[in-house]
């Protein structure tokens, strides 16, 4: 993941300034706001007066504002995530500020609530809605939920390319499945279980954004599921080995084998026929991987 810093104490950062003018667009939050999310004044205020969030240790002062922005083999691609950094007592701290429509935020809220007590994910804080603009017919109101950040060092597609590169020694896949089975014991199906939804801290998994969330409905769920995952990650791969010039074969082609080996088994993965599995076929380029990852079809 990589970050660009957008605002702070001193001004707007550098970073941010010698973006072009058409990626600063891009990562600036779009309609109307409860807040502007990169104003410092305003985020103190925030983070000092809702409740939720000002009980946490004392009075933030935020130090910086950063948006999730990240290059994915030449290409921008942009969330609406803020990771904003404030100063509270003698130490420094993250939080995330996620920009969502109302029922998408208030879901979400609730969701987290339930499933940090027992599982890994975000711990949520705050859904700040601001609903005098909704009443003044304000076009496309949005609200910011605050939640806990995650400090990982990558996401499952950057993972799986770099075990497949021999960038890893060993596969660490047995807590991704105690995570996703915990999901789904609580009966919620992910609905968007691709590769950046799963961050690896270095030990452990944890599971974010649920705001395509759905009710769990058993197996069929289960295949849909790991065919996002495994195909979303797998196209991934793809767009790396032809950025890079490279071929599927040798190391990559052992080790991609390898990780559905260790991978598959953790599910008992039956996938049947599943739509899912032939939609990412259709995106993978290479034809030695699109073979490899074809094979999916008859576990």
């Amino acid at each position: 993941m990589s970050w660009i810093a957008l605002n702070s104490r001193s001004g707007v950062s550098e970073s941010f300034v010698s973006l072009k003018t058409i990626d600063q667009k891009r990562i600036l939050p779009k309609g109307s706001l409860p807040i502007n999310v990169l104003d410092v004044k305003d985020l103190d205020r925030v983070l000092n007066e809702t409740p939720e969030l000002s009980s946490r240790g004392g009075k933030k002062e935020t130090l910086l504002i950063e948006g999730y922005y990240p290059n994915k083999f030449g290409l921008w691609a942009t969330h609406k995530v803020y990771r904003i950094t404030y100063q509270i007592s003698d130490r420094k701290e993250r939080i995330i500020a996620k920009i969502m429509a109302k029922e998408c935020g208030k879901k979400e809220l609730r969701l987290l609530s339930d499933l940090c007590k027992t599982s890994n994910v975000p711990k949520p804080f705050h859904f700040l809605y601001d609903g005098q603009l909704e009443e003044e017919n304000f076009f496309d109101v949005k609200g910011i939920l605050f939640m806990s950040y995650v400090d990982n060092r990558f996401h499952f597609e950057e993972y799986l390319r770099r075990w497949c590169v021999a960038e890893l020694k060993s596969l660490e896949l047995k807590n991704i499945s105690e995570s996703i089975f915990e999901i789904w014991s609580a009966g919620i199906k992910h609905n968007d279980l691709k590769g950046e939804h799963l961050l690896f801290t270095g030990k452990e998994w944890f599971i974010i954004d649920f705001e395509k969330s759905e009710p769990f409905a058993g197996k069929e769920d289960v295949k849909d599921e790991l065919a996002v995952l495994i195909g979303d990650s797998t196209v991934y791969l793809d767009r790396f080995m032809a950025y890079n010039k490279i071929d599927f074969e040798g190391t990559i082609k052992e080790r991609y084998e390898t990780f559905l080996d260790n991978f598959l088994p953790l599910f008992d993965f039956d996938s049947g026929d599943n739509r899912y599995i032939s939609a990412f076929e259709t995106s993978i380029q290479n034809e030695k991987l699109k073979s490899a990852y074809s094979t999916l079809k008859v576990m």
